[in-house]
C-alpha cells in the first residue's frame, strides 16, 4: 500500500511529511512525496515574457523535493514527484491513480482560527471529490508517533451503518484498539439514547468484531459539536475515522457540515473515507486504506 503526500515548502507541507512518517511506520505503507507544478501559472507566466520561467519552476520544485528527502527516515519506503497539473487536487488525485495509492494526504491551510487543523484550497477540493481516502494532518505532527487507536465519529442514523462495518473492518486487520464515538448536541438529543442506537447499529453490522475486547463506544456531549468534541479526550497516536456526506455519490468523498464541525476542534489526524467505501469486503480485490497487514507497527 501506498499514500500520496502533497509538499507544499512550509510549515504545512512539515506537518504532512510528519504525519505521513508516521503513518509508514505504523502501517508498513510507502510514500509517493509529490510536488505539483501547475500548468495554467506556467503558461501564463510564460506567455508575458517569461519563457524559461516553467524550467525555473521545475528547477526550484526539484530543490524543495530534495530537500523534503531530508525530512524522511531511511527505514521509511518513500520516492518525490514532481508533477504537472491543472491544480494541486488534481495532480495529486491523477498521481494517486498512477501510483495505485490508498490515500491521499494533505497538510492544512496557511491560517486557520480552528484548533489544529484548517481546511485550504488543496483538502477542500479533495475533501469534496477523491473517489478514495483523504487524510488530514494537524498542525504540528509528530513523526515519532505511532498509530495506537482508531477512533471512528459515528452519526446514530441508519446511514452511518456502512461506516461502522469499515471501522470494524479496519478494526479487524490492524489488531488496533476501536472507539466509536457518537458526538451529540444536548440541546436535540439525549447520550443515552445515542449510545444505545450506536450499540445497535454495531450488533446489526456486516461485519463483527473478531476480538470484541478491542472495541469500545463513547458519546461525547455539548452544546454544540465542537464542544462536544471538546469533551472527549483524544490520546495520542489515534486517528478519526469518518464518512462522508449522504449528499456524495456512491464512491466519492463529499464533506459534511458534522465533520466540518468537528474539525475546528479535532486534536489528532482525519481520515476520510468515500461513502459506501469497502474494498477488501464484500468481494472487492482494491486493498483499503490501511494495505493488507495483519499486524501493525515496524520498526
Amino acid at each position: 500500500m501506498r499514500y500520496v503526500v502533497g509538499y507544499t515548502p512550509n510549515a504545512r507541507g512539515r506537518d504532512a511529511l510528519n504525519l505521513a512518517v508516521a503513518m509508514a511506520r505504523s502501517l508498513d505503507v510507502g510514500l509517493d512525496i509529490a510536488y505539483v507544478v501547475k500548468v495554467e501559472e506556467t503558461f501564463s507566466r510564460a506567455l508575458k515574457g517569461g519563457g524559461n520561467y516553467t524550467q525555473m519552476v521545475e528547477a526550484q520544485a526539484k530543490r524543495w523535493l530534495t530537500e523534503a528527502a531530508q525530512l524522511i527516515p531511511d527505514n521509511v519506503d518513500a520516492s518525490f514527484h514532481l508533477h504537472r497539473a491543472v491544480s494541486s487536487a488534481t495532480g495529486l488525485l491523477e498521481l494517486a491513480e498512477i501510483r495505485g495509492a490508498g490515500a491521499v494526504l494533505v497538510g492544512g491551510a496557511k491560517v486557520s482560527t480552528w484548533r489544529r487543523h484548517g481546511i485550504g484550497s488543496v483538502s477542500n477540493a479533495l475533501l469534496h471529490r477523491a473517489t478514495l481516502p483523504v487524510i488530514l494532518a494537524p498542525r504540528e505532527a509528530d513523526p515519532q508517533e505511532r498509530l495506537t487507536r482508531i477512533d471512528c465519529a459515528v452519526s446514530p442514523e441508519e446511514d452511518g451503518m456502512g461506516l461502522v462495518a469499515e471501522a470494524v473492518a479496519t478494526m479487524n486487520r490492524t489488531g488496533l484498539p476501536l472507539r466509536l464515538v457518537t458526538l451529540v448536541d444536548e440541546t436535540k438529543e439525549t447520550s443515552r439514547g445515542a449510545r444505545a442506537t450506536v450499540e445497535d447499529m454495531l450488533r446489526r453490522s456486516p461485519v463483527q468484531p473478531q476480538d470484541p475486547q478491542l472495541l469500545s463506544v463513547q458519546v461525547g456531549v455539548g452544546r454544540s459539536i465542537p464542544e462536544a468534541v471538546d469533551s472527549v479526550h483524544w490520546g495520542p497516536g489515534s486517528l478519526l475515522l469518518t464518512g462522508s456526506s449522504k449528499l456524495a455519490e456512491a464512491g466519492r468523498l463529499f464533506l459534511s457540515s458534522t465533520t466540518s464541525k468537528i474539525l475546528t476542534a479535532l486534536p489528532i489526524p482525519l481520515v476520510m473515507v468515500p461513502r459506501d467505501y469497502q474494498p477488501g469486503r464484500n468481494g472487492s480485490t482494491a486493498l483499503p486504506w490501511t494495505g493488507a497487514l495483519p499486524a501493525v507497527g515496524r520498526d
